[in-house]
């Protein structure tokens, strides 16, 4: 099927930098876009259930947003030997950092 959609040309550059972050040309992540939506939850339905009641896939559960904004404010000058180092020294599991790293910026 093929649809025409107008868009403003600022809305046309966002849809395209968000397929390049995806790693989809501009049709490939439109398609992916569409596709999450039809499997989303409509309001009032169960949760955890896509609306037209497919199975979830591995790439609905990617948060290419999330993704997108740790790309934007990523810091090229730090080498990956750099981040091994200091990873290196965390006696304790990631996770259990991250927790209590935002635990203690909430109090």
């Amino acid at each position: 099927m093929t649809i025409n959609i107008d868009l403003s040309h600022e809305d046309e550059q966002a849809l395209v930098e968000r397929a390049k972050v995806s790693g989809h040309d501009l049709v490939g992540y439109i398609s992916q876009v569409l596709q999450q939506h039809l499997r989303t939850p409509e309001p009032g339905s169960g949760q955890g259930e896509p609306a037209n009641g497919a199975t979830p896939t591995l790439e609905d559960l990617i948060d290419y947003e999330a993704i997108a904004s740790c790309e934007k404010e990523a810091d090229e000058s730090i080498t990956l030997e750099e981040v091994r180092a200091a990873t290196s020294k965390i006696k304790d599991s990631m996770a259990r950092v991250v927790i209590e790293e935002e635990r203690a910026e909430r109090f």
